[in-house]
């Protein structure tokens, strides 16, 4: 029977370790999962395990539940029931000292000050088995690497860490069929990016799947917005923009909702529920001099239609907190000549 394979990613378990930088080797161990649909879990040596084939070969995909400094924990007693040769491992982990979004294939090496290597190394005594260092880069400014690692990918890093990961199965798949010789010279380097400027399609599903992965983060729900404007998609860019709000309410940022919510009303003027809530949110914010100039809005916007009872009730509300704006006066000697 040939040997199986030991495909190794590395990270810390637990909902509060999910798709930080720290974990890009549990993700990439998921890639593959998804990829060659390989069997569901079960937990033996203090991993989770996956079994299935890979290019014609029996592999093993493991993600030790150790926490990252202890993988050497799980990785050996895995090793060792298994009998699986040295040549047959392979060590998916994260890389400070290597760009985020660029990859680096070792047949062997030194730790390099990743703790999870370092474990492995000491556990198996040797460290000549293969890995595949996955970029994040170094942490901006003055930012710690033990903070840096532990933060979770957002927006277009969290897309583009689902491209690397989905490479990264890829060349898996390449050093099981061809060897790693071949997998270095074809997969170290870039492991995300087109030749091409996106179209708007690819722009479109890039920014739906950044607020599937964070629907809470500000930016990618901003590019939706602007994509489905450009796209004169203006039922879907009033919602972005209400989701927009949504999220700023959360976060005690009113007049950021404020704003979000009158750039829906711009892009549909007939949303009148909308533009009352506006009116009255700012009242009761105490910013008299916009709720007067919104109820003023909606007063002329249902003039323009011809629901004058509509647009009178509009401009008592005006009234009622600024009777002497000369808006307001302007606009009730029109309405009483109608």
């Amino acid at each position: 029977m040939a040997d199986k394979y030991l495909i190794v990613g590395l990270g810390n378990p637990g909902r509060d370790y999910e798709n930080t930088r720290h974990n890009i080797g549990f993700m990439a161990a998921d890639a593959l999962v998804k990829k060659y649909a390989l069997s569901a879990p079960h937990k033996d040596k203090k991993a989770l395990i996956y079994e299935g084939t890979i290019a014609g070969q029996s592999v093993l995909v493991i993600k030790p539940q150790t926490y990252m400094n202890l993988s050497g924990e799980s990785v050996r007693p895995v090793l060792d029931f298994y009998k699986i040769p040295m040549e047959n491992v392979l060590i998916l982990h994260d890389e400070l000292d290597i760009p985020f979004g660029m990859l680096r294939l070792r047949q062997t090496g030194s730790a390099g000050g990743q703790n999870g290597v370092k474990s492995i190394i000491q556990h198996l005594g040797t460290q000549d088995f293969a890995r595949v260092r996955i970029g994040i880069g170094r942490p901006p400014g003055q930012m710690k690497p033990k903070d840096y690692v532990l933060h979770a990918f957002k927006g277009d890093e969290a897309i583009q860490a689902q491209e690397i990961t989905d490479t990264v199965a890829l060349a898996v798949e390449t050093w099981l069929r061809e060897g790693m010789e071949p997998a270095m010279n074809r997969f170290n380097g870039e492991a995300t990016g087109k030749d091409s400027a996106p179209t708007s399609d690819e722009e479109l599903a890039l920014a739906l799947r950044s607020v599937e992965l964070a629907p809470k983060d500000l930016k990618p729900l901003e590019e939706l917005a602007r994509l489905y404007k450009k796209l004169w998609r203006l039922d879907d860019a009033v919602e972005m923009h209400l989701k927009l709000a949504d999220v700023l309410k959360g976060q005690g940022k009113t007049k950021a909702m404020l704003h979000e919510w009158e750039n829906a009303s711009a892009i549909r003027p007939d949303v009148i529920p909308l533009r009352e809530d506006i009116a009255r949110s700012y009242e009761q914010h105490d910013d008299t001099r916009a709720a007067v100039l919104a109820w003023l809005k909606l007063a002329e916007k249902h003039q323009s239609v011809g629901d004058l009872a509509a647009a009178r009730r509009a401009l008592g509300e005006a009234a009622r907190l600024n009777p002497l704006h000369p808006k307001v006066l302007a606009m009730q000697e029109i309405l009483e000549d109608m």
